[in-house]
């Protein structure tokens, strides 16, 4: 059972580094945590001498110990670029965005969500990443705060949208891949890859290629995402010196607002056609579902850093990383956004899914429109290996609360999860037949339910843990941490609003199944306790 309160403020004890153990979890299992007096320079990674031992053996190729040794630890930079990739990966995807809300508001909204969405996110998981540093993530936080059944039930919403959200990216590789050679040749037979058996090989074989890197380490997906990032960012690089350069921004551009009020034909999807609630809703010319669903998808996803926490060197470079990450998303979208709406003309109709490749050619050339098309499809690839790593470390860190099987706490020789990552692999090639285009507001639903779990844990710890170890902590009372929270939860109730009935009806079946698992495990656990 869950441990009393006066058991969780007498359970600190200390350890032979001057470490203290905070409260154990419902499953006795003691998080380690990092007292005040010390440096924030400790080390977060403390292989204990069993482990030691384990590794040496020559016959050892998988070891369950919750924290072995890696080959190096993950430096600030690695895991910065591994957040920018989680969470945006560049400019790519903001389409939606402008053709459904306009100019102004669209670079408005990447200007206002920030500090609706990233900021508190982020700030939450600096200050609960820092505390719990397990591989689960924010599923230790829920169940420290409400135990054991909604922790998992937490870490199952989050594991489902991400999996599923992971298998997005190797066919829309292969879109930008078709989109090159269309331009290059105006050869509609070369995008033949797109469809049928000869996609769905291509979907296995990048699937697999890409899980073997990371498979090899998050030190080698750290330092190839850098490269990466180089390299999807350099087009918009280009398309901003050339557009400063030769005079091709027109700032009033930037205010243009919706075109009407007739929002007919912008959207010929689900977006436009299902009905819900406030499915239609428009206000001010802007067709909000669709507007907040793209919001919502770009800018959130900062809690999988605290996956990442106990493969850093100290807590200094878990926030270090964690807050260059935030400013690399930001940055990432408003100045490539500036750019190619103000040395533009098109209209709101115009900003189609890939537009941005047309941008660059009518500013750059023919050149340039082919680079950036390349580049988005490489930056495909690094949001693959970035949350392919935190779902797989995610996986391992609930196998090491007994959430899973303990075949998932089983880690490679290289460090690395890896029945989490075969996990991963199952799921993207099952997958590899269908059309994501329309799952995006399912994904969400299902991670926003997993973040509001979230931003209740950190309020309950606030006010009735406040003896927690927090080696970073928000500067703010603990009455008033509800106000961390408050903005992207009142953003998330708003796009829950405007969803559609399908979004209602997928939402609900998640939870149904989620909840009879938690019941399921909840009867097994009490038969072992009978016996």
């Amino acid at each position: 059972p869950p441990p009393s309160n006066q058991q969780q403020h007498n359970c600190n004890m200390s350890t032979d580094d001057g470490r203290t153990e905070a409260p154990s979890s419902a499953f006795g299992i003691a998080y380690s945590t990092e007292h005040r007096r010390h440096s924030s320079e400790e080390p977060l990674l403390q292989p204990s001498h069993e482990h030691l031992h384990q590794s040496s053996s020559p016959s050892s190729q998988e070891d369950e110990s919750p924290h072995p040794q890696t080959s190096s630890p993950l430096k600030v930079w690695s895991l910065a670029i591994i957040i920018f990739y989680t969470v945006s990966g560049g400019p790519y995807g903001v389409e939606p965005a402008i053709r459904s809300a306009g100019n102004f508001y669209a670079i408005l909204g990447f200007i206002v969500f920030p500090f609706i969405f990233c900021i508190p996110e982020a700030l939450v998981t600096a200050e609960l990443g820092s505390s719990f540093r397990h591989a689960s993530g924010g599923v230790a936080w829920v169940e420290e705060a409400f135990g054991e059944s909604m922790g998992f039930l937490c870490g199952y919403l989050s594991w489902i949208s991400g999996a599923t959200d992971n298998a997005v990216y190797p066919v829309l590789f292969l879109e930008y891949v078709g989109s090159v050679l269309r331009k290059s040749d105006d050869d509609e037979g070369n995008t033949s890859i797109l469809t049928g058996w000869p996609r769905f090989g291509y979907v296995a074989a990048i699937t697999l290629i890409l899980a073997y890197l990371n498979y090899r380490g998050l030190d080698i997906v750290g330092k190839m995402s850098l490269v990466v990032c180089i390299i999807a960012m350099s087009p918009f690089i280009v398309l901003t010196i050339i557009s400063i350069g030769g005079g091709k921004i027109v700032p009033s551009r930037w205010l243009r607002l919706p075109e009407n009020d007739n929002t007919e034909g912008l959207f010929d999807d689900d977006f436009e056609t299902s009905l819900g609630p406030l499915s239609m809703a428009t206000f001010g010319g802007i067709l909000w579902r669709p507007y907040l669903n793209n919001m919502f998808w770009n800018l959130n996803s900062f809690d999988s850093a605290s996956c990442f926490a106990a493969e850093t060197s100290c807590v200094n470079s878990y926030t270090t990383g964690l807050f260059v990450g935030l400013f690399l998303v930001v940055i990432g979208y408003i100045i490539p956004l500036l750019v190619a709406v103000g040395a533009t003309d098109y209209s709101q109709y115009d900003w189609v899914d890939g537009h941005l490749g047309t941008v660059a050619i009518d500013v750059g050339g023919s050149w340039l429109g082919v680079w950036t098309i390349f580049a988005a499809g490489i930056s495909s690839l690094a949001q693959f290996e970035a949350e392919m790593s935190a779902d797989a470390y995610q996986l391992m860190g609930m196998a090491e609360k007994e959430f899973l099987p303990k075949i998932f706490k089983r880690r490679s020789k290289y460090g690395t999860p890896t029945m989490g990552i075969i996990a991963g692999i199952v799921v993207i090639i099952s997958m590899g037949w269908a059309d994501f285009g329309q799952l995006l507001e399912l994904l969400n639903a299902n991670y926003a339910l997993s973040l509001l779990l979230e931003f209740a844990a950190f309020v309950k710890l606030r006010r009735c843990n406040s003896e927690l170890e927090r080696p970073y902590r928000i500067p703010i009372s603990d009455r008033a941490a509800f106000l961390v929270v408050l903005p992207p939860t009142l953003g998330i109730i708003a796009m829950v609003i405007v969803s559609n009935w399908h979004v209602y009806l997928y939402t609900s079946g998640t939870l149904l199944l989620g909840s009879g698992i938690v019941r399921v495990r909840e009867q097994m656990s009490h038969e072992r306790a009978v016996r």
